[in-house]
């Protein structure tokens, strides 16, 4: 049985591999269906294309991010107004915090599953096959005539190790690995974990959960090895939130791949309160090369308002153990937070320079559904979110601090330009220049920064 699985087209400055959908092939095939994937992030999008492809499948299946919603309602419509007969199923953030919002914004999709997507697809397409009954289902959202039923999350996926590495046969890896932005090629994102225990306002938790689940050391190195074989893959992006939350775990896994010898380079995201000299000298020796930290903010008071429940001295002390250890740091800020001032932007764009930050990437912030920001803010946003892109992306419309949405999107251009054209930094960039592929990794940042 045929199921066609859409990433929909759409504007982003970062093209990765869309790991969700590519989880639910995975556990599609291990069902027994046949799915595909059509990623219109990466490949051009056409009516005829996109016909083509799905003229042989039953089920259609779209993911959004909340910046794609419209894109996925209007391609969900297209496909219908073509083949009234086939059966769409909505996925992805969005449709997971907004579930009733969304079905009734689009009148052709069918079903909406919530959450962790892996074993709701499989349930729900057996279901639909008569294979199952409705009191066996959770997380999913439908018509009745004119009600929406809205069955409750009950599941979540307790031991993450259960479920196969995500399918990578069906994408094109080698074009994938271009387009990320790494210092080695062939390169690939992979995720270690699901759910984060902290309380930041801007950060949506109704996808995971607060409630931290793991991979295994042993599980993770297993499709480390896997991918060197198979793809040759020389670097790792992880995509976990906070990367070291779990010392313990952090630990092993870089012995692990200390001690078989693998050789790989990785980089990945934590918080600043969750690193040590001692970890950070045994993850630079495993093949760490770039940690980036949520700093967000130079003023101790919109770090507060945020709940990031960090100082300004744990980042201070983060940057410099960190570097210290041979590591690169890339700083996360954003600016426009309600009731920051234009004072406290600024001291955030100076402290970004002040810290000795290799890379920084800003923001304004965005109130997505199911964070606090939104329930803060949400007299502020509209029903379009097409424009709700993340760093650089389109201009920002909608402000949710005193500061107008005009003067913020001048902010972040400035931040930009006075943290990357500064003589001090453009002058260590070029010294640290020993390979073509270093270069071509500097000038593809330098396009996206002048893209601003």
């Amino acid at each position: 049985m045929k199921v066609v699985l859409i990433n929909p087209p759409g504007k982003t400055s970062f093209i990765t591999p869309p790991l969700g959908l590519m989880y639910i092939v995975s556990s599609l095939k291990r069902a027994g269906k046949e799915p595909v994937i059509l990623d219109f992030m990466l490949d051009n999008f056409s009516e005829d294309f996109l016909f083509e492809k799905i003229k042989d499948a039953k089920y259609i299946g779209i993911s959004a991010v909340t910046p794609l919603i419209s894109s996925a309602l209007s391609l969900a419509e297209l496909i219908k107004k073509k083949f009234p007969e086939k059966i769409i199923i909505l996925g992805g953030p969005h449709a997971s915090l907004l579930p009733k919002e969304t079905l009734e914004a689009g009148k052709d999709v069918d079903y909406i599953i919530k959450g962790e997507g892996e074993e709701r697809i499989v349930s729900l397409i057996d279901y639909l096959e008569g294979k199952k009954n409705q009191e066996e289902l959770d997380g999913i959202v439908f018509r009745k005539g004119e009600e929406i039923i809205d069955l409750s999350l009950i599941k979540t996926i307790e031991n993450l190790d259960n479920l196969p590495f995500p399918d990578r046969e069906l994408i094109p890896f080698e074009k994938y690995s271009q387009n990320l932005d790494s210092q080695r090629k062939p390169a690939c994102t992979m995720i270690t974990s699901r759910g984060c225990p902290f309380s930041c306002i801007y950060c949506s938790k109704p996808i995971f959960g607060k409630r931290l689940r793991q991979r295994s050391p042993e599980n993770i190195i297993e499709e480390i090895e896997y991918l060197k074989e198979k793809y040759k893959v020389k670097e790792i992006i992880f995509y976990d939130d906070s990367f070291t939350i779990n010392k313990e775990q952090t630990i092993k896994l870089c012995q692990l791949i200390i001690d078989k010898k693998i050789d790989i380079s990785f980089k990945c995201e934590t918080r600043v309160n969750l690193v040590d000299k001692d970890l950070l000298l045994l993850m630079k020796k495993a093949g760490c090369y770039l940690l980036g930290f949520g700093i967000e903010s130079g003023s101790q008071r919109v770090l507060d308002i945020l709940k990031k429940g960090i100082t300004i001295e744990q980042v201070k002390e983060a940057v410099k153990i960190t570097k210290e250890a041979g590591i690169d740091v890339l700083g996360y800020f954003m600016i426009g937070v309600p009731g920051e001032t234009e004072q406290e932007i600024k001291k955030t764009i100076d402290f970004s320079k002040e810290l000795n930050l290799d890379y920084a990437q800003f923001s304004i912030a965005t109130a997505y559904p199911g964070t606090e920001l939104y329930q803060i803010s949400k007299d502020r946003v509209g029903s379009d979110w097409s424009k709700s892109f993340y760093a650089l992306g389109e201009k920002q419309s909608v402000s949710l601090s005193g500061v107008e949405a005009e003067k913020l999107n001048y902010y972040l251009k400035k931040a930009y330009y006075s943290f990357y054209f500064r003589p001090s930094f453009i002058f260590n960039k070029i010294k640290r220049i020993n390979s073509f592929s270093t270069l071509k990794h500097y000038l593809r940042g330098l396009g996206k920064i002048l893209k601003a």
